[in-house]
């Protein structure tokens, strides 16, 4: 059994400004047979976009592990020098706090290194190579340059035996790893210790020792010239994280990937411990040299020769079969004649006629809504799943719909009001609330904190359409919407089920009742 379902790989970039193409920021996913790559201009997106997708894989009950090709740790002995402590992880915080990376990728890594060497050899020393306008001068141009006592040691025990592995002391030139490092750090610290994943994620082998993590989320550190990139990609980092998703996933697939996370059977206890405290291994330096490299899935089995199936293609059949299948089945007496609509359309969206008796509401949510919807009001999503789905034809033409969860500014002040990316987006709704239509469909942290934020003094919306959907605070943050509303018409779905389908659905019943589609 595969000990993963997804496998993410990352190759990071250090670049000062937004860059796509060669030497940015690449992600390549495989999963359920299939493989995509995806190129990201900054580190703050890239980060965003790894960090929705583990939240994802939570969600949903999937395992993802997620590589990344940089060291995570320094050689032995750095991270006491710096931190006081023998622990990668401290120093991955230590980093965290002095390394600043803008949305726009500009950063301060050359200032931190320069710090860095101030702490050995007086200023010369170990990081060296930088362009030379870089008004540190500290930092040497030229390994050769650097001089004094108390030199840590050039490579780790990975880089020792990783074939071609640069040293993470080199910040510049070809070939340079040591600016994604310092760059890429603080970001797995982030990840790590994000309220969403905090209880999810683990890192090996720092957390986990050398074995195969149970965590559902593991971040681990790889190293894509082990094989050759994919040849089907014009670039080569492109190349290179599809070739790792899909070798690994590969190994996973055959159940051979497993023992990899033991790592160097050959090393002894002292470097075994060296390893899980501070310098960390690369997953996979340890496969069998055996074992073909497979950068390719395994070719599907030659299709059947085709059918042609029997079902209706007719959509204006479709859709009247639908309904009318709704109509029959859904109970419908026990509401109020103007929710009956709403009602049929939220069951087509999730096909359980049965949610009608799990509905709640207040007398005046559709009055109230469809008032505030023929005045252009503006509608608040708590993802972007649910803004796409929203039929915009139904709407008014100058109508805001409007979704604040990847806004640049959410990472920071979820961190600072210590709570999910979803609530801490639902600040940013202020200026916007007073009489707009809200719309939850994902997060019930998001719904908590709209109804803290009312409990505040914020003015209220013309409707609360709250469906937020998991098994942590679902059922929860609605029965507490449909117990005090705060004064705001409402309409909710009590218990665990909800989602953005649901969500939207309610939102364009709405805003046009049933209509065929056109």
């Amino acid at each position: 059994m595969a000990l993963f379902d997804a496998h993410v790989m990352v190759d990071w970039s250090a670049a000062a400004v937004p860059t796509t193409g060669a030497d940015s920021i690449w992600i390549g996913i495989a999963e359920g047979g299939t493989t995509t790559v995806e190129n990201i201009a900054t580190r703050r997106a890239a980060e965003t976009r790894i960090r929705d997708l583990a939240a994802e894989a939570i969600a949903s009950g999937r395992r993802m592990l997620i590589g990344f090709d940089f060291p995570f740790g320094y050689p032995a002995g750095v991270a006491k020098t710096l931190t006081g402590e023998a622990n990668a992880m401290g120093l991955w915080a230590w980093l965290d706090k002095r390394i600043e990376d803008g949305p726009d990728n500009a950063n301060n890594r050359y200032a931190i290194a320069d710090e860095i060497n101030r702490v050995y050899f007086d200023g010369i020393g170990p990081f060296w190579g930088r362009p030379a306008t870089a008004p540190c001068l500290d930092i040497p141009t030229k390994a050769s340059s650097r001089k004094g006592r108390g030199h840590p040691p050039e490579r780790r025990l990975a880089d020792a035996k990783a074939k071609g592995a640069k040293t993470v002391w080199q910040l510049a030139y070809a070939g340079a790893v040591g600016s994604q490092v310092l760059m890429g750090l603080p970001v797995l610290y982030r990840l790590r210790h994000d309220p969403t994943l905090a209880d999810h994620i683990r890192v090996w082998p720092f957390e986990t020792g050398l074995t195969a993590p149970d965590a559902p989320i593991v971040l681990a550190e790889i190293y894509p010239s082990l094989i050759p990139p994919d040849p089907e990609e014009d670039i080569k980092d492109a190349g290179q994280v599809r070739a790792v998703a899909n070798w690994l996933a590969g190994l996973d697939r055959d159940g051979v990937l497993a023992p990899l996370f033991a790592g160097p059977q050959d090393a002894s206890a002292k470097d075994r411990s060296q390893i899980v405290t501070e310098e960390a291994w690369i997953l996979g330096l340890d496969a069998p040299a055996v074992r073909p490299v497979q950068t390719k899935p395994p070719a599907a089995a030659p299709a059947p020769a085709p059918r042609k199936l029997s079902y209706v293609r007719d959509p204006a059949e479709i859709y009247a079969q639908s309904f009318a299948t709704v109509r029959a089945e859904a109970k419908l007496d026990h509401l109020p004649e103007d929710l009956h609509d709403i009602a049929i359309r939220l069951v087509h969206a999730c096909g359980m006629p049965e949610i009608t008796n799990r509905l709640a509401w207040s007398a005046d949510v559709v009055a109230n809504a469809r008032s505030a919807l023929s005045k252009g009001a503006a509608i608040l999503c708590d993802c972007e799943a649910v803004r796409s789905m929203i039929v915009r034809q139904y709407l008014p033409s100058d109508t805001g719909v409007i979704a604040t969860l990847n806004a640049p500014e959410v990472p920071d002040l979820a961190r600072n009001l210590g709570t999910t990316r979803s609530a801490a987006a639902v600040d940013l709704w202020r200026d916007h609330v007073a009489g707009a239509i809200v719309v939850i469909g994902n997060a019930p942290t998001a719904l908590f904190h709209l109804l803290e934020r009312l409990d505040e003094g914020w003015p209220h919306p013309a409707a609360i359409l709250g469906f937020p959907v998991g098994f942590v605070g679902a059922a929860e943050s609605k029965a507490e919407l449909a117990g005090n509303s705060r004064g705001a018409p409402f309409l909710t779905l009590r218990g665990r089920r909800g989602g953005s389908a649901i969500a939207a659905a309610a939102l364009n019943a709405l805003a046009a009742g049933l209509r065929p589609p056109r």
